[in-house]
């Protein structure tokens, strides 16, 4: 029992990255089907879902949401849902489909981000920020303004976006393998995540001693966790349409 609070996290982390739109390729925004949450150079400054992170409830007890914003984020959050999983969905319908809809959740995710964020205030979002970069810790390095806060080369920036395209194909196998096949969502989710953690030690492993160790600062005091209470927790899978 002891290790299901870790592994549902992760299960959520996976979803709020949104593995199932699209990787972005290192020449500035091309696709490749099959997607993840993890985008190459060039990538958005929120690789996953702002709105799907700040409906866990322990990132809202760090962050001291009020009252207000949690309803407008528990708003946002419905209705980001409600648009992707019609998106996923339609994403099914063939490989010209899946890219179609890889383009149209990045798009989606993108515009929920920024509404998402918008709620909070300036030292709230800053708090965000360290709490993206631990749980989604070297994913998060496709940033642009991370990628510039650490100081990366140019080399450095093309081995990430490197990094990033080549896990297309990757994912493309999962959901292939998984999104026809009943009772397999825990299988899926839990192949994505590995892969997610597998792109994310690549990704730092880029890094310098130095970059490495400013990262760590720039993550912050550490997130207590305790046991997450999913709202949509009745629906038929918790990472249906994330």
């Amino acid at each position: 029992m002891k290790h299901l609070l870790p592994l549902s996290l992760a299960f959520l982390l996976v979803a709020m990255t949104g593995c199932y739109t699209s990787v972005q390729s290192p020449s500035a925004g091309g696709s490749v089907t099959g997607g993840s949450g993890v985008v190459s150079g060039g990538g958005d400054e929120h690789p996953g879902s702002v709105a799907i992170l700040l409906g866990l409830d322990p990132v809202r007890q760090d962050l001291k949401l009020s009252s207000l914003q949690c309803a407008l984020l528990d708003s946002l959050r419905s209705e980001y849902k409600s648009r992707s999983r019609k998106i996923t969905a339609i994403g099914m319908d063939g490989e010209d489909a899946a890219l179609r809809s890889g383009w149209d959740l990045r798009k989606l995710r993108k515009q929920y981000n920024a509404r998402a964020m918008a709620v909070l205030s300036s030292s709230q979002q800053d708090r965000l920020r360290q709490i993206e970069r631990q749980q989604l810790k070297g994913n998060l390095l496709t940033s642009p303004s991370e990628q510039q806060l650490l100081g990366l080369n140019a080399l450095q920036q093309q081995q990430i976006a490197t990094i990033a395209a080549s896990k297309g194909s990757q994912i493309a196998a999962i959901n292939a393998k998984y999104n026809n096949s009943l009772g397999s969502s825990f299988m899926k989710d839990l192949k994505l995540h590995q892969l997610q953690q597998q792109t994310s030690n690549e990704m730092l492993a880029v890094l310098t001693d130095k970059q490495k160790k400013s990262w760590l600062v720039l993550s912050g005091q550490k997130m207590a966790l305790p046991k997450i209470q999913d709202p949509d927790a009745q629906t038929k899978s918790l990472f249906e349409g994330y």
